[in-house]
């Protein structure tokens, strides 16, 4: 019987995947911590499929199949494995397989911004639950009074990423308006001779992409939207990639 496998990631519920216990970062609480840049991305190994923005997808594509998630609003994700809850692309050590490309979302953890209804504004959490923070670590978070420039970038790089995120649903809804994404279930030959079954994600039909009228077309060019529709279409050869890493890893 093949094997069913849901490859991309359902959307986000009330906690962030990776996260265990986002809280604000505090300076009376956290002045004494520091942390090193990750070397170790095993909180990245359970998942098989991350979530991306539109500004990734060319990168992404010459690496991973690019997949939406299904949902009232689907999620564009780099699918990393072909079965649930295995990362292909880390090794034994939490090591992220070398030249490939490192999607944000993996980049930005521990930190995230989270809505404080409160102040109506976005703050800057950390996930208490991570083993990165220490008192020892290469960057302060604080220096003195004040947040350290590490943690300006952090806060700045996660204001970027929520940008982008308005930007990536502004796409996705595009292409819902137009009825571009569709179910997608695949059938993968391993080499010895067992099969797996992909379910569970959307892809762009690019015969309803190429028969959008003109005016879209033309739209979308300018909106810079056409580069990131070929970026999902010709990501679907990088399947092989990771039948390829699993064959590997056996």
């Amino acid at each position: 019987m093949p094997e069913q496998t849901q490859t991309a990631p359902t959307p986000e519920a009330a906690m962030p995947m990776f996260y265990s216990s986002p809280r604000p970062l505090d300076r009376a609480r956290d002045g004494g911590l520091r942390l090193s840049r990750p070397t170790n991305f095993s909180f990245a190994a359970k998942t098989n499929a991350i979530p991306l923005l539109v500004d990734e997808f060319p990168m992404a594509a010459a690496y991973y199949p690019i997949v939406f998630a299904a949902g009232p609003m689907p999620i564009p994700a780099a699918v990393v494995g072909l079965k649930n809850d295995n990362n292909l692309f880390l090794d034994e050590k939490g090591r992220w397989l070398n030249g490939a490309y490192l999607p944000a979302y993996v980049r930005r953890y521990p930190f995230i911004l989270m809505d404080d209804p409160a102040q109506k504004q976005f703050v800057l959490c950390i996930d208490e639950g991570s083993d990165m923070f220490t008192d020892k670590g290469e960057y302060a978070l604080f220096e003195g009074d004040q947040p350290s420039a590490f943690t300006k970038s952090a806060m700045e790089f996660c204001a970027a990423l929520r940008q982008q995120g308005d930007a990536t649903d502004e796409f996705v809804k595009a292409l819902k308006e137009f009825d571009l994404l569709v179910p997608n279930d695949a059938q993968i030959d391993v080499r010895d001779g067992s099969k797996l079954q992909l379910s569970g994600f959307l892809v762009i039909d690019p015969k309803k992409f190429d028969a959008l009228p003109d005016n879209v077309l033309l739209e979308w060019r300018r909106k810079g939207w056409l580069g990131l529709v070929y970026a999902q279409l010709l990501s679907s050869h990088r399947w092989q990639n990771l039948v390829d890493l699993m064959q590997t890893r056996k």
